[in-house]
C-alpha cells in the first residue's frame, strides 16, 4: 500500500508542471501551423493597404482645381456653339472669371487670392489676415423668442437685482456720435486702400454688430459680410436710431460684397429669478426640446447670449454667460471640424457695463477687430481611413473571435479536451495557457495593426494618443478573449461556431454603423446600456477615436488623448469602464456555466455545486461520526433488479434472478468497502438512467454493477453491442455522472475525486483522439509531462513505449499522425494510456482494427503492464478475453449476468462437447441415430449435407465414451471424417448472451 501511496504522489503534476506540459503541445501544434498563424497575424497589413489604397484614390479625386488655391491662368477657354475658344491671357484679352467656362493652363508658381474663386480662397495662405470686427450671434427673426420678436431678447439675473439691472440697461447702450462716425470714416477708408479688406472702422461707431450667421472655421473672412442672413445693428429701441443709416453709407464705400445694408433690431433684456430658470427657459427655446408643444410641430423661441452677474459690486466683477451651443462648437454635431463660438462680443458688453456701472461712461474696453493667424496653403483632405474607421476597425479588431472559437470548440468536438483531462490535465492549466495563448497572439496582431497603420500614416493612428490605443486595445483583448470562453460554453460544433462568430462579428459592425452613431452623437442614455455587448462596446471606442482624428486631420491637431477623455460627450471613459468590468465577470462566468452545462468536458455540475463543500461540511457536523454509510449499503436489500419495459399493450414487471457468481461479487464488494486493501477499483451499485423523451419510459442503460479490479488484475467487460459497458466505462473514467450508486479508484470517489482520479488513470477510447498534425512522440511526451514523467526518464519512457507497440523503428513515431493508418492509431492509443505508468488502465476495445501480428504484440504489452495496476479491458475478442483477461464479467441488458475466469466460464456455462461428424447423404440417418444413442439429449446446431454438428451434454457423455463409440460407428457406416472438442468462450458467450437477451426482451 506504500508502493501504491508513493505512486499516487509521483503521478500527481502541479500545476506548473501541467501547464508546461500543455505549453509545450501547443508550441509544437502551433508551429505546424504556421501558415495560418502568419496569415493572421499579417491580416492587419493586407487591410490596411486596401485603406491606404482608398485613401489614394479619394485624395486622388479631390485633388481638382477646385479644391486648392487658385492660380494665375495662362489659357482661358469658352464655349461657342459648342466649340471651345480658347486664349492666352494678356492685359489687352484678359481671362474674366465667371464669363469663360474654365482654365486650361495655369502658373502654378503664381498662386493666392488674387487668383482664386470663392471655392477656392479658404485653401489658399494668408501672410497677412484681415481683422473683422466682433459680432454678436443672434438668432433669425422668425425663430426669436415672444413677445418680444422680432427683438432679440437676452435674459439676465444677479444675487443683488439692483445690481443686475443697472448692467444690464448698458448691455446695448452706445450711439454713433459725431467723433466715433470720423474715426470709422478714416479706418474704412484706409483699409480699402489696403491689400485686404479690414473692418475694425465698423466698431468704432460704438455699436453691437449681430449676424445670425456662425463663426467660420477660421477668421480669415467674415461670414457675416458674405452670408445673405444679413447683418443687424442692436440698438435699444430702433423707433429712435440714427445709427443704421450712416452704417449703411459707410458700408457704400467700403467694397464689402454680398451684403446690402444693415439692418435696425431691438435688443431687450429681461430678469430671471435665478440661473436655473435661465437655464430651463434656454433649453424650451431649443428646437428638439418639446416643452412648448407634444404632439404638434415644435415651437422654437431662441434667445440670445443671457448672463448671471452672479455678486458682481461696485469693486468686483464676477460674470457667467448662457448660449445655445447644439450646433455652434458641437463636437459630435459634425465630422467636420468644430465652429469657433461668437464669445468675444458678448464678453466685451458685460465687461463695458460694468466699467460704466463703476467708474462712469468715459470708461470703456473696446474690442475693435478679431483676426486669425497666418495660414499656409493647403488642399482638400478627406482623412478616409478615420471616416471608414469604427466598422472597418470594428470587424478587424474582433477577427480573431472565430480563430478562437475554431480552437477552444474543436477540442470539444473532437473530445481532445476531456481526453487530456483524463490524463491529468486540470481546468486552471488548460484555462490559463490557452488564456496565454491567445493573448499574446492577439497582442501580436494588434500591434502590427497599429504599427503599420502608422507606417503609412492613416491619421486613425497616427493623431490618437499612443498610451490611451495600448490601454484600449489591452482592454479589449482580454475582454474578447474572455468572450470567446464563454461564448464556446455554448457550442459542441466547430462549424456552428465559427459561422455564428462571423455572423456575429459582422452583424454587430453593421448595427453599430448603420444605426447607433445616430443615437452616440445624441449622447441618449440607454446607449450605455446597448454597450453591454462587447462589439458595441468596441464600436463605441472605436466610433471616439474617429471622430478626434478625423476632425484632428482637418485641424492640423492631435487626436484622442488621455486630457480629453473629460470632454462633453465622450464615450471613451463607460467603454473602457464596461470592458474592464466585463473582463472580471466573462471569465468566471464562463467556468461556471462550463461547469453546469453539459459541453463535452466532463461530468456536468449542479448549478449550486460551489455550495456542496458548506453543505457536505454541515452534513457531516449533524449526522457525526456514525452516521455515514456507504454507497453500497443500500444494494443489500435487492437481490434481483427489476425493469419496466413497454410490450405494446400492456406494461409488465420481470424479474431477472441474479446468478450466484454475480451475487457473490456484490457480497465482496460491500465487505470491500470497510477494507478495499489490495483492490484498485471498486465499483458499488452503479446505476445509469437515461429519462424518457416523447412519452416513452427511463431508458436503464445500467443496473446496478457491484464489481471489484484487484491491482495487478486485467477484468474484461464482455457484450452484444449496446449492452451498457461503455456507459459504465464512460461513468468511472468521469464522462458521465451516475444516477446511483459510486466507485471508487484506489481510495477515491468518482463523485467527488474525479481530478485526483484523473492524474493515476489511463484511457485508450473506443476511438482514437489524436491530434493529426502532432507526431506519436510528440503525444507520448505531452501525456507524459502531464503524467509527472520529466527529463532522461520521460524520453527512456517514450522510446519504451514507441518500441512496444512497433512505432519506433524507421523513424515512424516521428510522422505526424495524419500519415498513419487506423491500426497504427490503435497502437498509439493503447501506448498513451500505459505511459507513465497509471495505477488504473481503462482499453476499450483496444485491438479493433489490428492484423493478428500487431494484435499479438499488443497483447504482450497488456500482458506485461499489468504488474501492480487495475486494468479494465472491453473487447469482442474471445480470444482476447482468454489471453489477457484474470477474470470476465459478461454484460447484457444493462447488468452484469456473470462474472469468473475464462476457464470457470467455459465449464460452468459451457457443459457440453462439441461434436462434427461427415458421412455420406445416404448414411446421415444412421449418423444421427448414432448421436441419440451417445446422448439421448444431444443438440443438433448444424447440418447441411452429410456434415451435422451437436452438442454433447457432459453429464451423459465423456471423450472416452465418444471415442468408444465412434469405433463401433464405423463399422455400421461410412465415417468420412469426425471431430469433438470443449465448447469454447466464444460459443458460451453466444449461446449464454442470447438466452439472456431473450429472458431480458432484448
Amino acid at each position: 500500500m506504500d508502493n501504491v501511496g508513493d505512486r499516487r504522489t509521483e503521478l500527481n503534476a502541479t500545476f506548473r508542471t501541467q501547464a508546461n506540459a500543455l505549453l509545450r503541445k501547443n508550441v509544437v501544434y502551433q508551429k505546424r501551423k504556421r501558415r495560418t498563424n502568419c496569415c493572421i497575424v499579417l491580416a492587419p497589413i493586407f487591410f490596411c493597404l486596401i485603406l491606404l489604397l482608398l485613401q489614394i484614390a479619394v485624395n486622388s479625386a479631390l485633388n481638382s482645381a477646385d479644391n486648392r488655391c487658385g492660380c494665375k491662368c495662362l489659357t482661358c477657354c469658352t464655349k461657342q456653339n459648342g466649340v471651345d475658344i480658347c486664349h492666352d491671357n494678356t492685359a489687352d484679352n484678359p481671362c474674366r472669371p465667371g464669363v469663360f467656362d474654365s482654365c486650361k493652363v495655369t502658373d502654378d508658381t503664381q498662386c493666392g487670392l488674387q487668383y482664386s474663386s470663392g471655392s477656392q480662397a479658404s485653401y489658399c495662405a494668408v501672410a497677412n489676415p484681415s481683422s473683422w470686427p466682433p459680432f454678436l450671434q443672434v438668432p433669425e427673426p422668425e425663430y426669436r423668442a415672444q413677445p418680444a420678436r422680432p427683438a432679440t431678447t437676452s435674459l439676465y439675473t444677479a444675487q443683488d437685482r439692483t445690481t443686475g439691472e443697472a448692467l444690464a440697461q448698458q448691455l446695448f447702450a452706445g450711439g454713433a456720435d459725431p467723433a466715433s462716425v470720423a474715426a470709422a470714416q478714416v479706418a474704412l477708408q484706409a483699409s480699402s486702400n489696403a491689400a485686404g479688406v479690414q473692418g475694425e472702422g465698423f466698431t468704432l461707431l460704438g455699436l453691437t454688430l449681430g449676424t445670425p450667421a456662425t463663426a467660420a472655421n477660421r477668421m480669415y473672412v467674415e461670414s457675416a459680410f458674405i452670408n445673405a442672413t444679413g447683418v443687424y445693428n442692436m440698438v435699444p429701441d430702433c423707433a429712435s436710431d440714427t445709427s443704421t443709416a450712416q452704417l449703411n453709407t459707410l458700408l457704400a464705400g467700403t467694397g464689402l460684397t454680398g451684403q446690402n445694408n444693415f439692418t435696425c433690431t431691438a435688443a431687450q433684456t429681461v430678469w430671471s429669478a435665478n440661473a436655473s430658470a435661465i437655464d430651463g427657459v434656454l433649453y424650451c427655446g431649443w428646437k428638439d426640446a418639446r416643452c412648448n408643444a407634444t404632439t404638434n410641430a415644435p415651437i422654437i423661441n431662441a434667445y440670445d447670449t443671457s448672463y448671471d452677474f452672479l455678486d458682481t459690486g461696485a469693486g468686483k466683477f464676477r460674470l457667467a454667460m448662457y448660449l445655445n451651443d447644439t450646433n455652434i462648437g458641437n463636437p459630435a454635431a459634425s465630422r467636420g471640424p468644430e465652429d469657433p463660438n461668437r464669445i468675444q462680443k458678448p464678453v466685451n458688453q458685460a465687461v463695458n457695463a460694468f466699467l460704466v456701472y463703476a467708474l462712469g461712461t468715459k470708461y470703456k474696453a473696446q474690442l475693435l477687430a478679431i483676426m486669425d493667424f497666418p495660414k499656409l496653403a493647403n488642399k482638400l483632405r478627406l482623412d478616409f481611413s478615420s471616416l471608414l474607421g469604427p466598422i472597418f476597425y470594428c470587424w478587424l479588431a474582433q477577427l480573431l473571435l472565430p480563430v478562437m472559437m475554431v480552437s477552444l470548440v474543436y477540442e470539444k468536438e473532437k473530445s481532445l479536451r476531456i481526453m487530456m483531462k483524463m490524463h491529468g490535465l486540470g481546468d486552471g492549466a488548460y484555462w490559463a495557457i490557452q488564456y496565454a495563448w491567445f493573448l499574446m497572439l492577439y497582442i501580436i496582431y494588434i500591434f502590427v495593426l497599429i504599427a503599420f497603420g502608422s507606417l503609412i500614416d492613416l491619421k486613425f493612428f497616427r493623431l490618437s494618443d499612443y498610451g490611451l490605443q495600448i490601454v484600449f486595445y489591452l482592454l479589449w483583448g482580454n475582454c474578447l478573449i474572455a468572450f470567446a470562453f464563454l461564448a464556446s460554453t455554448f457550442f459542441r460544433n466547430t462549424k456552428t461556431a465559427v459561422v455564428s462568430s462571423f455572423l456575429y462579428v459582422f452583424g454587430t459592425g453593421l448595427l453599430g454603423s448603420l444605426l447607433l452613431e445616430t443615437f452616440f452623437d445624441q449622447d441618449v442614455w440607454w446607449v450605455n446600456i446597448v454597450e453591454i455587448i462587447p462589439a458595441f462596446a468596441l464600436y463605441r471606442g472605436l466610433y471616439e477615436f474617429a471622430q478626434y482624428a478625423f476632425r484632428g486631420s482637418y485641424q492640423n491637431a492631435t487626436g484622442l488623448t488621455f486630457a480629453r477623455l473629460s470632454d462633453h460627450k465622450n464615450g471613451m471613459p463607460v467603454v473602457l469602464i464596461i470592458m474592464a468590468v466585463e473582463w472580471l465577470v466573462f471569465l468566471p462566468l464562463a467556468w461556471y456555466l462550463e461547469k453546469v452545462i453539459d459541453s463535452s468536458t466532463g461530468v456536468r455540475q449542479s448549478p449550486l455545486f460551489f455550495l456542496e463543500r458548506w453543505r457536505k461540511s454541515r452534513a457531516v457536523g449533524a449526522a457525526g461520526p456514525s452516521g455515514s454509510q456507504t454507497p453500497a449499503s443500500a444494494s443489500t436489500e435487492l437481490s434481483a433488479s427489476a425493469v419496466q419495459k413497454d410490450a405494446g399493450k400492456a406494461d409488465s414487471l420481470l424479474i431477472n434472478v441474479e446468478s450466484a457468481d454475480v451475487r457473490e461479487e456484490r457480497l465482496r464488494v460491500e465487505e470491500l468497502g470497510a477494507s478495499p486493501e489490495g483492490q484498485s477499483i471498486i465499483v458499488q451499485d452503479l446505476r445509469k438512467v437515461y429519462p424518457g423523451q416523447d412519452g416513452n419510459p427511463d431508458k436503464l442503460a445500467v443496473k446496478g454493477l457491484s464489481m471489484a479490479v484487484a491491482r495487478g488484475e486485467c477484468f474484461g467487460l464482455l457484450g452484444p453491442n449496446g449492452a451498457g459497458k461503455s456507459t459504465s466505462i464512460s461513468m468511472l473514467v468521469g464522462l458521465l455522472e451516475p444516477t446511483s450508486g459510486t466507485a471508487r479508484i484506489e481510495g477515491c470517489d468518482i463523485r467527488s475525486d474525479m481530478p485526483a482520479i484523473y492524474n493515476m488513470m489511463g484511457v485508450c477510447p473506443q476511438h482514437d483522439l489524436l491530434w493529426e498534425q502532432l507526431t506519436a512522440r510528440e503525444h507520448l511526451h505531452f501525456y507524459g509531462r502531464l503524467k509527472n514523467v520529466k527529463g532522461p526518464q520521460l524520453a527512456a519512457a517514450v522510446d519504451a513505449s514507441l518500441r512496444s507497440v512497433n512505432l519506433f523503428n524507421g523513424g515512424v513515431g516521428d510522422k505526424q499522425v495524419r500519415q498513419y493508418s487506423g491500426g497504427m492509431k490503435r497502437r498509439l492509443s493503447v501506448a498513451i494510456s500505459l505511459i507513465g505508468a497509471p495505477l488504473v488502465v481503462y482499453l476499450d476495445e483496444p485491438s479493433t482494427g489490428l492484423d493478428p501480428a500487431s494484435r499479438r504484440n499488443l497483447w504482450d504489452v497488456v500482458k506485461n503492464a499489468k504488474k501492480e495496476r487495475g486494468i479494465i479491458l472491453t473487447t469482442h475478442s474471445m480470444e482476447e478475453a482468454e489471453v489477457l483477461c484474470d477474470r470476465l464479467g459478461i454484460f447484457v441488458d444493462g447488468q452484469l449476468v456473470c462474472v469468473g475466469n475464462p476457464r470457470e466460464l467455459t465449464a460452468r456455462y459451457g457443459g457440453y462437447l462439441v461434436f462434427t461428424i461427415m458421412t455420406a447423404n445416404e448414411d446421415v440417418a444412421k449418423a444421427d441415430a448414432f448421436v441419440r444413442q451417445l446422448a439421448p439429449t444431444a443438440k443438433r446446431t448444424y447440418g447441411v449435407g452429410g456434415t451435422q454438428k451437436y452438442e454433447l451434454p457432459t453429464s451423459e457423455v465423456s471423450l472416452s465414451s465418444v471415442f468408444a463409440g465412434m469405433e463401433r460407428a464405423k463399422q455400421q457406416f461410412q465415417v468420412l471424417d469426425w471431430g469433438v472438442a470443449h465448447a469454447t468462450l466464444e460459443e458460451v458467450f453466444i449461446k449464454f448472451a442470447k438466452s439472456i437477451g431473450a429472458e431480458g426482451g432484448n
